[in-house]
């Protein structure tokens, strides 16, 4: 049998097919390594993103809120200050007038 010029044993061939095999072995172990890191280093950065997509709309949602709270407590104090302490002391100034009068002229309303 002539390879390359020489003539190649059916050992020497053996060989020479063993060596390039465990070549191509360690050059697909490395490619599949180099392959395995950087999908782990895509799937951490996808992780992170993902994560904070997540907490993005959770923040943006609890400010949202809390102007809500803080406008309804806003509205809610200037509905009592402008409209119910005065309405409050309306009532209790004419109930107290009341009160004052039918003691100064001794009616008393019948229960």
């Amino acid at each position: 049998m002539a390879f390359g010029g020489t003539d190649m044993s059916l050992a020497d061939l053996r060989d020479v097919v063993v060596i390039v095999y465990g070549v191509m072995g360690i050059i697909l172990m490395l490619a599949l390594t180099i392959a395995a890191f950087g999908l782990w280093f895509a799937v951490r950065a996808l992780s992170r993103v993902v994560q904070e997509l997540l907490n993005d709309p959770i923040k943006t949602t609890l400010k949202d809120v809390q102007e809500t709270v803080h406008n309804v407590r806003g509205t809610s104090e200037f509905i009592a200050d402008t409209a119910v302490h005065p309405l409050v002391r309306a009532v209790a100034a004419t109930r107290g007038l009341k009160r004052g009068l039918s003691t100064v002229t001794g009616l008393r309303r019948g229960k």
